[in-house]
């Protein structure tokens, strides 16, 4: 979104905001019903009517690196040890996707930013479980379903 609120701006240019934006996330896979949502904070907060569970993880927002997609990092903490357990049951998460929404605690029903991205590279542990995050390589898969070339279709040629 580029229209960001005024709190927002006012934030950005502060060192030290009374009122500093949040990072959200949400988590969905095809075997969740409701995604896993996570806000990187010390207390729970409701946006837009959904809870999002405070919780620690840090998020890196992707660079812009010539020649190379944008990526993002992602740790999310796994002392309890349920989100190691899901991708175990997911089969290494193939096929998750993280949303990440930034808000303003002060009004927190209203979009700063959002970001949706696969999460790849998945790594669980004791600690943590942890990936990158980066589109879909829809850029490295070929434009149509067959491929002509002289050695698979002689008669063309």
């Amino acid at each position: 979104m580029s229209r960001r609120s005024p709190a927002y701006r006012r934030a950005a240019q502060q060192l030290s905001p009374a009122d500093r934006p949040l990072v959200l996330l949400e988590v969905s896979h095809a075997l969740l019903a409701q995604p896993l949502r996570y806000v990187n904070d010390n207390e729970d907060i409701v946006s837009n009517g959904n809870n999002y569970v405070a919780g620690e993880f840090q998020f890196v927002w992707p660079d812009d690196q010539d020649q190379q997609a944008p990526a993002a990092q992602l740790s999310i903490g796994n002392l309890g040890g349920g989100l190691g357990e899901f991708f175990e049951r997911a089969r290494g998460g193939i096929g998750t996707r993280v949303t990440a929404l930034q808000i303003m605690r002060s009004n927190p029903d209203f979009i700063e930013d959002r970001l949706t991205l696969d999460l790849r590279n998945i790594e669980v542990n004791m600690t943590a479980v942890s990936g990158q995050l980066s589109y879909a390589r829809i850029l490295d898969q070929p434009g149509t379903a067959y491929t002509f070339r002289p050695e698979t279709a002689p008669g063309i040629f």
